[in-house]
């Protein structure tokens, strides 16, 4: 029996359209889709992507011929940032056939400005359409009017792949001869043909993309080489008021009452935040306080408590008929089961305990300017004159927990202490995001690159975020999975435990065997995508099993106790400096006096997704959502959460920030960035992630100098009172491409 036909590429992207709620596809512009599937290397399953990204950026719900030029741009800028390479068979199982070898960390040579394109050899996965006598192409199931004409040269040389072996410091290279396959320029108009590009051939490697350096402060490096190198210690602990989970926990079994009851309970503590924190009072035996908060409707809107000397009106449930204005705080809901937040679809929803639950519209067209998210927690001074909607004239948006400080005296340790301080010398963390390797293969190339420049620049801390081994790599999801050698060089599928042992530990192992002196630290926080963890938030820390039988690495081993064992032969590694410290996600560091704040999940681009804003300052959006984590006191303040997220609500309180950040680490797939927050008090880092698609990305150095000596030691002598870090008056961050 004949196997079945696979499906017409156009009938695939017609079923992957019709998964993102796209139920029909007009013949005309499915036919120009198939096209751009073959032009841009983009998959069905992308293409979906795209459009589904593409209608809630925008806005839109019907793909026509209004909407697809605007889908067609963004299907353009998809595949040039992914990198989408779409082979003729899919499940061409040689396809996802990787062979994996440790690597070393030998001198590596950085790109030149300029290189020679370096088309992907067939066992990386690439397939080529292959040509026939008479010069016509395969179709794959395209009829021959929907089908693009495909120009073939017919010696185009194929450049060696790139086969790292930093031990022996040389490079293997193997040669394979393929065929270029190019559109016609009128087959697809007027995005043109170019091949995805390879993180061998990036540019201006090693260039800083963008700076926040407001003091003109020196970089780290800039200091010890004017001053010399002085004897630094650096401490890496855990907020103490931090609840963020230590280990494994049973989740996925968490009933819909005991959610109801979580998501009350931080409503009500949000409640008396704000009340406190604004001012606002209860009503007093029905007395009406028409002296607070009064002033004409239009004209004196304010938000996020502008005025915090002006008190707001006194506060009453949620959908209570008021004829004065009143406060009501209550959590930010969307009208709509399906789709994007807007200004017309807000709902405010109030607690059980004081409202009964009760929702009613929030109409916020009195309000200057504002940004509002399912899930957020806010307080809205209006009149609600029906009960059934709050014509909001103001409006604050959280409350941020208080500023971390510390003992005038502790400063002084961590600043200038001669053993377990800095010595007077800036403290060096550097940020980077997984992957750590590209799409089209599992050679960690981009990570191998990072930890040569740490081993030349030698910060204090690296702190890296996950994932690690991505879930969402093509040659991860393969049925095969990644194929390494063993001891004899006879191939053997990996696990994902070992992909992490061999090609993350292992690293930093030839890392710290190469320098055994190095004092840097790395801290490892796990993602949600990462194949060698649960996928839960918030997220217990990666678990080492230590195998001390003989022979393999049993499942479950990560490899990081060779890390802390390398070049330590002569001590016990017990009592060496710990190297790797594994850590929650999200979670609150103390890195010396530093309050640092890290989440590897994207939360930036899921509240992005579902936001609505108005008259917001030019270029202050991406600042604003991430100061939105520090108002609403969480992580992740968003509900109902984005798809992946994995929320575990029974455990909503290991998530919550104990304090304001001196320094928050977001990374997201979005622009990167580093910005003042809060009126300066917590700076926002998007240090980007480490590789785009088939590309390098980009990573972030921050440098933290130390305060004035002389203002120390006259605090400490007056009574060693609690100082804020002030980190903004002595920070320089610094995003630089891998």
């Amino acid at each position: 029996m004949s196997p079945p036909s696979q499906p017409s590429l156009k009938e695939q992207i017609r079923q992957s359209l019709f998964s993102v709620s796209v139920p029909a596809v007009p013949a005309n512009i499915l036919s120009q889709l198939a096209a751009l599937s073959t032009s841009l290397r983009l998959s069905p399953s992308q293409l979906a992507e795209a459009w589904e990204a593409h209608s809630m950026t925008k806005n839109v719900q019907d793909l026509n011929d209004v909407t697809f030029p605007g889908y067609r741009s963004a299907l353009a800028k998809e595949a040039e940032s992914r990198g989408a390479i779409v082979g003729g068979n899919e499940n061409n199982n040689n396809a996802n056939k990787v062979v994996v070898k440790r690597t070393g960390l030998g001198k590596r040579t950085a790109p030149s400005s300029f290189v020679s394109p370096s088309p992907m050899p067939a066992k990386r996965g690439a397939a080529v359409a292959p040509i026939k006598p008479n010069g016509s192409a395969e179709r794959d199931g395209l009829s021959a009017v929907d089908a693009v004409a495909l120009a073939t040269p017919r010696d185009a040389p194929v450049s060696p792949s790139r086969h790292s072996n930093l031990d022996s410091n040389t490079s293997s290279s193997s040669t394979a001869t393929t065929s270029v396959v190019t559109p016609p320029k009128h087959a697809i108009s007027p995005q043109p043909h170019s091949a995805p590009p390879k993180y061998a051939d990036r540019r201006n490697a090693g260039a800083t993309l963008l700076s926040y350096n407001p003091h003109n402060l020196p970089t780290a490096l800039q200091v010890v080489e004017e001053a010399g190198t002085f004897p630094r210690g650096c401490t890496i602990r855990m907020h103490p008021e931090a609840k963020h989970p230590t280990r494994g926990f049973r989740f996925m079994f968490t009933p819909l009452e005991k959610r109801a009851r979580c998501l009350e309970k931080r409503l009500l503590e949000m409640n008396e935040v704000l009340m406190e924190e604004c001012g606002i009072r209860e009503e007093n035996d029905g007395q009406v306080h028409d002296d607070v908060g009064s002033g004409s409707e239009e004209g004196d809107g304010t938000k996020d408590g502008e005025n915090r000397g002006e008190k707001m009106a006194s506060w009453a449930p949620v959908g209570v008929p008021k004829q004065n204005k009143v406060t009501c705080i209550g959590r930010i809901c969307n009208e709509a089961h399906e789709g994007k937040i807007n200004s017309t679809s807000l709902l405010l929803e109030g607690t059980r305990q004081h409202s009964s639950g009760s929702r009613i519209h929030l109409d916020p067209t009195l309000i200057p300017s504002y940004s509002l998210f399912p899930g957020q927690i806010v307080a809205a001074e209006g009149i609600n004159s029906s009960g059934r909607t709050l014509q909001a004239c103001r409006l604050v948006e959280g409350a941020a927990p208080p500023l971390d400080t510390s003992p005038a005296s502790e400063l002084m340790g961590f600043q200038y202490g001669s053993v377990n301080g800095m010595n007077g010398m800036p403290l060096s963390i550097v940020a980077m995001s997984g992957p750590y390797t590209t799409k089209d293969s599992l050679e960690y190339d981009p990570l191998v690159d990072a930890i040569l420049k740490i081993r030349q620049d030698k910060p204090d801390v690296v702190i890296m975020c996950g994932p690690f081994v991505d879930a969402r790599q093509p040659l991860v999801q393969s049925e095969r999975g990644a194929i390494i050698l063993d001891e004899h060089g006879e191939e053997e599928t990996a696990t994902f435990h070992q992909v992490f042992a061999r090609k993350v530990a292992g690293i930093l192992q030839e890392l710290y065997e190469s320098d055994p002196d190095i004092k840097t630290q790395f801290v490892l926080v796990p993602s949600v995508d990462d194949a060698i963890s649960d996928s839960v938030y918030p997220q217990p820390p990666l678990v080492d099993l230590e195998v001390k039988a003989k022979g393999a690495a049993e499942f479950g081993s990560l490899g990081l106790h060779a890390v802390e064992r390398a070049g330590r032969e002569s001590i016990t590694a017990d009592h060496g400096p710990k190297r790797v410290h594994c850590v929650s996600n999200p979670c609150t560091l103390r890195i010396n006096d530093v309050t640092v704040g890290v989440t590897s999940s994207d939360v930036l681009f899921h509240i992005s997704s579902d936001e609505t804003n108005a008259n917001l300052p030019p270029g202050s959006r991406l600042a604003r959502i991430a100061e939105h984590l520090i108002q609403q006191r969480s992580y992740y303040p968003l509900f109902p959460p984005a798809k992946g997220a994995c929320l575990d609500l029974a455990r909503s309180e290991e998530w919550e920030m104990p304090c304001q950040p001196d320094i928050l680490i977001v990374p997201s797939r979005l622009a990167t960035f580093a910005k003042e927050v809060m009126g300066g008090s917590t700076i926002a880092v998007n240090p980007g992630e480490l590789t785009k698609g088939t590309t390098g990305g980009t990573y972030a150095v921050m440098d933290v100098h130390p305060m004035e000596r002389e203002g120390l030691e006259k605090a400490v002598r007056e009574g060693d009172e609690e100082w804020e870090h002030k980190v903004k008056d002595r920070v320089r961050v610094d995003i630089k491409r891998i």
